[in-house]
Order: structure tokens, then C-alpha cells, then sequence
């Protein structure tokens, strides 16, 4: 609702051309001017003012920039996906910048600066807006519509805003699923009727599964490719000074030994480049796969869960019921349900902090209006459980997974 799916999609695609490119273009004028000092060796005039040394130096360069782009494209593209998941997830259609800066552990400023940059390519159907009399002096307006409800609680016509929760003028209850009017007849809107929480694939973001098929397949080329380049640049060091066995192979193809070991210098620092080149990729190929794995066994965790809100505590609780062994901290696991968010391999959760307590929130729906004890509405509910600022009763379900 809130991500140009359709532009972040293509951006992706852009991002991982850039890369290749990128990583091909370093490597090639990194070989050529390494080709030139071994070649030139002790000449740094002639390597200086050959032709093909401004051009590696031009190649490099483009190549760098085009890495870096992609990086910064990237990880705003996590941004937003992390935002939106975020938006989704808010109950009255106002988030305020120091929420941000609470879950992601950035400062005020940062927050509100990335959200500057990805609103104008990356995301939609939001604004920030100036407040009055309240504690920020920007907050962030999600888009809706308004219409006219009738109160679930006392009756009473009231304006709310589609997918958010509406505040009676008359009696003070919030309702996110008022009734609304239109001419003589009156139906229910529900924002969470097709959530499907107790299934791991809704918390899974699509298609997470033939992602981790294609990382697989991934992974596996760049390790095949990786052993035939090994195989070949061993061949040429280890027989560097093997004239018998080259002239053995190429046969009538070999007239002059010199040029040709010139060439398998050539060769075999181009093999070295690339050897390097799919060093760099496989590490992150191997860690997406990793990102992806745990993604699936989170989704699984959430759909299992039964509350609306889960703690850091209760999420180390299911990892040692799980694997008693385990030393991975419950910050630890935080911070890779938040990287599996911005990759948008999660989905339909969103970190939250309330009362200075990290909560993972799973498709929360207020469902109780008004304190059973003493019948006082229940307004700014944000937690599975309610204390009434009236009598002080202890609510609970006032929030549960829908």
C-alpha cells in the first residue's frame, strides 16, 4: 500500500545489473594495469603513458560508481520496504519520527532524513505534516480516506478514516471496525478479514521460497565456476616454466616460447581478478541464504505464536525450547527479524516499541472498545493488555492477532 512495488521491483533488478557490471569493470582495469606493471616492470613511465592505463583508470572508476549506486539504491530500497511494513502496522494513521528512531535504533534526524529520501522514487500514500500542540513538531500522515461510521459502542455518527481506527466524539471509544453509513444501509469494514496469521506464508515475503531456490542455484554456479577458474590458474602457475608441457599441448601453436609465457602472464592475472571477483560475491550469495532461512523459520514462529505482540524474552524462550544450546542473544535475533524485514523476506509484522519495551507485533486488531469494570472507553490502546485510566483495571485482549 505504501511501496511503488512495480518501481522498487525494476530498481532491484537495476541494482543487481549495476553490481555485475560493476565488479566486471573494477576487475578488468585492475588486471590491465597490473598486467602493465608486470610487463612493464620498472618502467613507470612507459605504464604511466601507455594507452590502455587511462582507460583501466576511466574503467575503475565507472565501475565504483556504479557499485556504490547500487549499494545506496539498495539499502534505501530496504528502507522503504522496512517503512511500509511499519505503516502497515499502525493502527491510527499517524507515526511519529521518534517511533522510527526507537525500533531501528537511529537517531531522530536520520530517520526523518531517509524517509525524505525514499518518498520521492520508493514509496507512496504518505505525507509529513507540521503538528500544533503536540510533542513533535513533524509527524507523518498516512494516506486514507474519511467516511462516516456509526459507533459500535453508544450509536453515535462519527468521521473515520478507512484502515484506522476512529475515535467516538461522544462517548471516547476507539473503533477500528465502526460501521459504516451509507444511505439507509449500514455494513462492517474490516482491514484484517483476509490476514491469514496462523499460516507461516503470510508472514513470508513473496516469493521468499523461489528466492532461496535461486541463492541455491546461485550459490552453486558461482562455486563451479569458482573450481574451473582455480583448476586453470593453478595449471598455468605450476607449469609457468613448463615449455615441454605447453608446446606438448598447443603443439605447432607455440612459436615463440617468450610471447607466449607474456600471454599466460596476462592470462593467468586475469584469472586471478576474476578468482577475486567470485571471492566477494559468494560470501553474499551465502548469507542471503542464511537471511532467507531464518526468515521461513521466524514466519513459522510468528504463525505459531498466539499473542498479538511478541517480546524479545518470549522470542529467546521459543529459540531455546528450540535449541537449548543456542547462544544467539534475543538482541541478536531482533536485529535479524529487522534485516529480514528490510529485504522484505518477512512480511505482516512489524518492530515496535511500547513503554520502552521491544515487541515484535503480529497482525494486531483492536477488539474491545470499553473497560468491562467500570464501562470507561479504551483510547490509544497500543499493547495485548489495557490498564483503564479510570479505575485501573487490568484489561486484557484489548489487542489480539485477527
Amino acid at each position: 500500500m505504501y511501496l511503488k512495488n512495480g518501481l522498487t521491483a525494476f530498481l532491484k533488478v537495476k541494482n543487481v545489473i549495476f553490481l555485475i557490471l560493476g565488479v566486471f569493470l573494477v576487475s578488468t582495469g585492475a588486471a590491465i594495469i597490473t598486467q602493465l606493471i608486470v610487463g612493464y616492470s620498472g618502467d613507470l613511465f612507459t605504464v604511466l603513458h601507455a594507452r590502455a592505463f587511462p582507460e583501466s583508470i576511466i574503467l575503475i572508476l565507472v565501475g565504483i560508481v556504479l557499485i556504490v549506486s547500487s549499494r545506496i539504491s539498495r539499502r534505501l530500497i530496504n528502507d522503504a520496504v522496512f517503512f511500509s511494513g511499519y505503516f502497515e502496522g499502525d493502527l491510527n494513521g499517524y507515526v511519529d519520527f521518534a517511533e522510527l528512531a526507537e525500533v531501528t535504533g537511529k537517531t531522530t534526524d536520520q530517520i526523518r532524513r531517509r524517509v525524505g529520501l525514499v518518498r520521492p522514487l520508493y514509496m507512496k500514500n504518505y505525507r509529513i505534516i507540521r503538528t500544533v500542540n503536540y510533542r513533535y513538531p513533524e509527524i507523518i500522515e498516512l494516506y486514507s480516506k474519511t467516511i462516516t461510521c456509526s459507533c459500535r459502542s453508544c450509536g453515535g455518527l462519527i468521521e473515520k478514516r478507512v484502515f484506522f481506527e476512529g475515535r467516538c466524539p461522544y462517548c471516547g471509544s476507539s473503533d477500528l471496525t465502526a460501521q459504516v453509513v451509507s444511505g439507509q444501509r449500514l455494513y462492517c469494514i474490516n482491514d484484517n478479514a483476509a490476514r491469514k496469521p496462523d499460516d507461516p506464508a503470510y508472514y513470508e515475503g513473496s516469493p521468499l521460497q523461489s528466492k532461496r531456490i535461486g541463492y541455491a542455484v546461485g550459490f552453486g554456479i558461482e562455486l563451479f565456476f569458482f573450481l574451473i577458474f582455480l583448476i586453470v590458474f593453478l595449471t598455468m602457475v605450476n607449469n609457468y616454466n613448463n615449455e615441454p608441457y605447453f608446446r606438448d599441448m598447443f603443439g605447432s601453436g607455440v612459436t615463440s616460447y617468450s610471447l607466449f609465457r607474456s600471454d599466460l602472464l596476462n592470462a593467468i592475472i586475469l584469472f586471478a581478478f576474476a578468482l577475486a571477483a567470485i571471492v566477494l560475491t559468494v560470501p553474499i550469495t551465502f548469507t542471503r541464504m542464511l537471511t532467507i532461512e531464518s526468515a521461513q523459520r521466524y514466519a513459522r514462529d510468528f504463525a505459531r505464536f498466539p499473542k498479538p505482540f511478541l517480546t524479545l524474552q518470549e522470542l529467546d524462550l521459543i529459540q531455546k525450547a528450540k535449541d537449548p544450546d543456542s547462544t544467539v542473544t534475543p538482541e541478536d535475533q531482533y536485529k535479524r527479524i529487522v534485516k529480514a524485514v528490510k529485504e522484505g523476506y518477512l512480511r505482516g509484522c512489524s518492530p515496535e516499541k511500547h513503554g520502552g519495551v521491544l515487541r515484535i507485533a503480529l497482525a494486531k486488531q483492536i477488539v474491545k472498545d470499553r473497560c468491562p469494570g467500570c464501562g470507561a472507553p479504551i483510547v490509544g490502546a497500543v499493547t495485548g493488555n489495557y490498564q483503564c485510566g479510570f479505575c485501573g483495571r487490568q484489561i486484557t485482549g484489548v489487542i489480539r492477532k485477527q
